[in-house]
């Protein structure tokens, strides 16, 4: 699928009324300053052109800004804030920003210093044998994992063998 493609079928799967509004360019802007790279081209479109927040699995993508007018559709915070708490991780990589969480403390991020938004995983359940590592990359973009979202597909972020990630010996 084209982002074209992507962003129409976001559209109509959660038809206007029934996903928050836009997000304002200012929200988005102060992502990008405190993250330190621009947001993905397809997740700045999303935001900007279809709605902030409310997409995804279960449309569960987390706000920019302040959902006061009624719209929340995920039980984590604003991403900012969500963002900063997993900044304190020890090692924590800080292009890497949550997007939406599975429950049971698995999330999927997007990494912004990947033009692509690289996915990343965190599932304290596969973490690392040698080191306790919980986040991962994925072999998923974020068109791709959006296009098995609006699929229908609910798989779970899955970590690879931990050698092919795990950074220290």
């Amino acid at each position: 699928m084209t982002e074209d493609e992507i962003i129409q079928a976001i559209r109509e799967r959660y038809p206007a009324g029934e996903r928050p509004p836009t997000a304002p360019p200012e929200a988005v802007a102060e992502v990008e300053a405190v993250v330190g790279h621009p947001m993905p081209p397809l997740l700045k479109r999303i935001y900007l052109e279809v709605a902030d927040g409310g997409f995804g699995r279960w449309g569960e993508a987390l706000s920019l800004a302040d959902p006061e007018a009624g719209f929340r559709y995920s039980d984590a915070d604003l991403l900012l804030v969500e963002y900063r708490g997993w900044r304190r991780v020890p090692g924590y990589p800080p292009s890497v920003v949550p997007l939406l969480t599975w429950g049971c403390a698995i999330w999927s991020l997007v990494d912004f210093s990947t033009p692509e938004g690289r996915m990343w995983g965190w599932d304290p359940n596969a973490r690392c044998p040698h080191h306790g590592e919980a986040l991962f990359p994925e072999e998923f973009t974020l068109a791709e994992r959006l296009q098995g979202w609006l699929g229908g597909e609910a798989v779970f972020p899955a970590a690879p063998d931990a050698s092919s990630y795990c950074t220290e010996d």
